[in-house]
């Protein structure tokens, strides 16, 4: 018999799923697009996990995180989280407290260790210019790079108070123009890749409108 695996345990085992549980029902409370936003980043998140191949216990992570990975806008008041229109550069500031938010929420629950700076630094990018401390490159944790083009996938292609949903297609070339400045670009490709499998349309489709993407930069900056 092989006991190569005896004595470890799963994410699964190690965090307590209740308050997870806590935290998504506070969240649905708070916001409901918000919580929905959750439900859909989680599915993407496991997928784009197996995708790159991870291990059933790293997909089991990448779900966790994509559902609360937004927990810490409970605790942004409502009239800017759901302000239709562009947020001034305070109200701006004061979004952005959101991933510390969270991650500080997650510090007194059990098993949450791996979580949390997964979520203090999803909002950072690639080159370096994102939030909260403006980290660059493989410095983001994994997990972090991969819930930052998830995150502004379903946040491009859902309808909010403020715009309409953009296409499957613009959407991608969104993804595609910010490789290697706001995703991390071996990311980027493996998601598409994922996208394409998911939803069966052809990539070449985006090709069309990228130059229109590259001439509006910022499309994704709210997310």
């Amino acid at each position: 018999m092989n006991n190569s695996n005896q004595g470890k345990s799963s994410i699964m085992d190690k965090v307590n799923m209740e308050a997870i549980e806590y935290f998504c029902r506070q969240v649905y409370y708070c916001d409901p697009y918000t919580s929905m936003h959750a439900e859909h980043v989680a599915e993407l998140m496991a997928g784009l996990a197996s995708q790159i191949g991870m291990s059933s216990d790293e997909i089991s992570l990448a779900f966790i995180v994509g559902l609360i990975h937004d927990v810490g806008k409970i605790k942004i008041p409502g009239d800017i989280l759901n302000k239709p229109g562009r947020l001034t550069q305070d109200e701006f500031n004061i979004m952005k407290l959101h991933a510390e938010y969270g991650a500080n929420m997650l510090i007194q629950v059990e098993g949450a260790e791996a979580i949390i700076p997964i979520m203090r630094y999803h909002h950072e990018r690639y080159d370096g210019k994102g939030y909260p401390e403006g980290i660059a490159g493989n410095r983001i944790p994994l997990f972090s790079r991969m819930l930052a083009i998830c995150d502004t996938f379903d946040a491009m292609t859902t309808q909010r108070c403020y715009r309409e949903p953009v296409s499957l297609e613009l959407c991608i070339a969104e993804i595609k123009s910010c490789a290697g400045t706001q995703f991390d670009p071996a990311l980027c490709k493996l998601f598409i890749d994922f996208i394409q499998d998911r939803f069966g349309f052809m990539l070449e489709a985006a090709s069309c409108v990228s130059e229109a993407v590259t001439n509006n930069p910022g499309v994704s900056k709210r997310y």
